[in-house]
């Protein structure tokens, strides 16, 4: 079975996930948006999120996935192009960047429902290779908006730019064949009765954990680049650098995490990575100096590697159809956490500046680190043993 479509669609999520953050201080200051609401457009595109996984859900079950990701590819135009082009203050720049994250949603979706529903063996090791296309994406976008920035591009045009590409992917996932989720059922409430009673406890701990690491990232990927500008002073690539480095450090752990999934549970890496995820950043804070910050990323991207995938793989533990609905609400979990943490952090960045606000991302790591001992208790993985290969 192919899995190209799968590819290119993670490429665009990853790609979607972190434009923002390299344009955020120049949409700032030409919209005139002060600083405390910085989060706001954040908020608005991860807000779009679970509105997304539940139309994909509830109402597109009959339609093919690959339909599924051309429509989405052809909303996410729509939605650049309206924020470059139309947007004239914070709120119709949110309303048509709450459509960017409504409709990204459905490349980092419906890759993860089809690994879990077709991959039913080693779905970590599936769902890290996948995901490394992600991290591509996350790595060479804010470095090449921070140059263009930089080299006097306006984001309205970035934006633009990143919407012409969206429509030439919905093209070329039109013309790629890819196998449909098989059994797949618009989702009722019944459904998700069934689904929770099967585990509610496996279920409840992977929302939780998802809210968590989807919030530390996202304080990371919205605001690093404006902590590089304000703390540093450092221009538009040099602000993108920091992002770029952190997904190397995530394309580092993803690369090393096939050898280490065959020895380790997914709970106990993704204890181990989430306390390191949380030291880096903190040391990040308080960096004394600009290479010492984009040094100390480096390392918090690789500790924030094992989380998604080692997280998303617990779904496999539900049966057919269901482990789609699980990595669904996993998903929404995500973007919550994804929407409210950005927003908190913009107050704390204007009242007690932007080393505390880098600092807050620190919390929820270490809350992932404790939820990582619920889903081995929970999840029933610790009756394996440890140097067994986890599915």
């Amino acid at each position: 079975m192919s899995r190209v479509p799968l590819y290119l669609a993670q490429f665009a999520t990853g790609m979607a996930a972190v434009s923002l953050g390299p344009l955020l201080d120049s949409i700032l200051r030409d919209l005139g948006i002060p600083l405390a609401q910085g989060g706001v457009p954040a908020t608005a595109f991860f807000l779009g999120t679970p509105l997304g996984i539940l139309v994909v859900n509830v109402f597109l079950a009959r339609v093919p996935v690959k339909w599924c990701l051309v429509g989405g590819a052809l909303v996410l135009s729509a939605g650049l192009a309206a924020a470059g082009l139309l947007s004239r203050g914070l709120w119709s720049f949110c309303i048509a960047y709450f459509f960017v994250g409504f409709a990204s949603v459905m490349f980092s979706l419906i890759p993860g429902m089809w690994i879990a529903a077709h991959v039913r063996d080693k779905t970590a090791w599936a769902l890290n290779l996948i995901m490394l296309s992600c991290v591509f994406a996350m790595i060479v976008t804010p470095l090449c908006w921070g140059a263009l920035i930089q080299w006097g591009v306006t984001w309205r045009w970035v934006l633009t730019g990143e919407a012409c590409f969206a429509v030439l992917l919905a093209l070329v996932l039109a013309v790629f064949p890819l196998a449909d989720i098989p059994g797949r059922e618009n989702l009722r409430l019944r459904h998700v009765r069934e689904v929770v009673a099967f585990n509610p406890r496996l279920v409840a701990a992977m929302m939780a954990a998802g809210f968590m690491y989807t919030g530390a990232e996202a304080i990371l990927t919205t605001w690093l680049p404006k902590f590089e500008v304000d703390v540093f002073g450092a221009g538009g690539a040099w602000a993108g650098m920091v992002v770029t480095l952190y997904f190397v450090g995530q394309l580092i752990g993803r690369s090393a995490m096939s050898t280490l999934i065959r020895r380790f549970l997914p709970s106990t890496m993704l204890v181990g990575f989430a306390i390191v995820m949380a030291v880096f950043v903190g040391a990040t804070a308080a960096a004394p100096s600009q290479g010492a910050s984009l040094a100390l990323m480096l390392f918090a991207g690789l500790g924030a590697s094992a989380s998604v995938s080692q997280i998303g793989s617990y779904s496999s533990r539900f049966p057919n159809w269901h482990a789609g609905v699980v990595f669904s609400a996993f998903q929404i979990a995500a973007g919550l956490g994804a929407s409210l943490f950005p927003y908190m952090t913009g107050p704390v960045a204007e009242g007690l500046g932007f080393r505390a606000a880098i600092a807050v991302a620190v919390i929820p790591a270490v809350i992932l680190a404790l939820l990582a001992l619920c889903l081995r208790r929970v999840s029933g993985e610790a009756k394996a043993p440890e140097g067994q290969a986890a599915s």
